[in-house]
């Protein structure tokens, strides 16, 4: 009797994998434009580099790209 519990566990685990693998592949490969899409990068902020982000001037900017903490403006303990 355990055996049998065993594998009908065991069969209704693979059969459950298998729903989930079908319909994950009917998702993707259903609608190509309706999958998941990259976002695109906003076109208000530029890229960040070492130092910093470029169009970007701001307080919070030059806060963290400050060389001490005396100059970044943070508030004291």
């Amino acid at each position: 009797m355990r055996n049998f519990r065993r594998g009908a566990i065991a069969l209704v685990l693979a059969l459950g994998a298998c729903a989930g693998a079908a319909v994950g592949a009917e998702v993707l490969l259903d609608d190509p434009a309706s999958g998941l899409v990259p976002s695109a990068i906003p076109s208000l902020l530029g890229p960040i580099t070492e130092a910093g982000r470029t169009g970007w001037n701001c307080a919070p900017e030059h806060a963290a790209t400050a060389k001490r903490a005396a100059a970044a403006g943070l508030p004291r303990d």
